[in-house]
Formats: C-alpha cells, sequence, structure tokens
C-alpha cells in the first residue's frame, strides 16, 4: 500500500475516534449541563470517606454529604463531581472510542475503572489532609491546580496502556 493510501486510512480511523468520543460524551455533557447530580452516590462516598478518616484517628460528624474533621470541625462537602465519575467515564469513552475488540475494551474497563475510583478517592482523601493541616485556601489550590491536572494526566496514560495493549495484539 503506498503512502498516500495508509495516510488515508489513518486519518479515517482517527476521524471515526473523534466521531465515537463525542457521541460518547454526549452523556457527559448533558450531566454538566444540566447540572444533574446523584444524591446518594455523594452520600455514600462521604461515608467512605468519613470512615477512613475515623480509622486514620480524626473525629469525623457527617450530616449527608458534608463531613465535619477535629475538634475545629473542618467542613469538607463532598461534591458530585467528588466521586470521581468523570475520570471513570472519560477512560471509559476513549476506551470504547477506541480501535480494538469488545472482549478486549470491556476486561481492560473492567480493571480500570475501579483503580480510576481508588485513585480518586486517595486525590480526595489527600485534599482533605492538606486543608486540614495547612488550611483551606492551599486545599483548594491543591485540588484546582494540582491533583485535578494529575488525574486527567493518570486518565491519558491508563488510556495509553490500553492502546499500547491493543497494538501489541
Amino acid at each position: 500500500m503506498d503512502k498516500r493510501l495508509q495516510k488515508e486510512k489513518n486519518l479515517k480511523i482517527i476521524l471515526w475516534f473523534f466521531v465515537k468520543l463525542n457521541l460518547l460524551l454526549i452523556p457527559f455533557y448533558s450531566i454538566l449541563y444540566f447540572d444533574l447530580k446523584y444524591e446518594p452516590l455523594q452520600i455514600l462516598f462521604a461515608f467512605l470517606v468519613g470512615g477512613f478518616f475515623q480509622i486514620l484517628g480524626f473525629e469525623v460528624e457527617r450530616y449527608d454529604f458534608i463531613l465535619y474533621l477535629g475538634k475545629e470541625k473542618f467542613p469538607v462537602e463532598i461534591s458530585f463531581d467528588c466521586i470521581g465519575w468523570k475520570s471513570a467515564y472519560s477512560l471509559l469513552a476513549l476506551v470504547l472510542a477506541s480501535t480494538g475488540k469488545w472482549r478486549d475494551k470491556l476486561n481492560f474497563l473492567a480493571k480500570w475503572v475501579p483503580i480510576m475510583f481508588l485513585v480518586n478517592f486517595v486525590r480526595v482523601i489527600f485534599a482533605i489532609i492538606i486543608g486540614f493541616w495547612f488550611g483551606f485556601d492551599l486545599s483548594i489550590f491543591i485540588h484546582d491546580y494540582v491533583l485535578q491536572p494529575t488525574m486527567i494526566v493518570i486518565v491519558l496514560l491508563v488510556w495509553l496502556i490500553f492502546i499500547s495493549s491493543v497494538s501489541r495484539c
């Protein structure tokens, strides 16, 4: 096959990837646009985070999805975005839009989506500890300018793991 035909084939594959990715992201953007939330997940996640802090020896009071830590009652709101749905959904969309067998995609997602939720859990714990120890302002900075971009990089790296596993087959 000459270079021009190979280039056209590659461009079609890339175009088809972006078409699928954008279609898969319609629910993602709908959730953002309509500000949809599922409070039971927030409450469950707050329960898990609060339980973890109790294991670490913190005093924790929880009211729905708001935690109060320590004697000073440091307030932490567990928003819907805190549960990590954006990272997990982004990985899901990237993998499903990629080339490869459905079985491989589903096996990969079955392993990595829970890992993404675990990584996100660690991210939330870290942000809260920074806020508790060093103040709310630093916590916001670390959350917005360090931890959120780090999650984006992690999602992309995990997707690259998938891409490299598919290309080896």
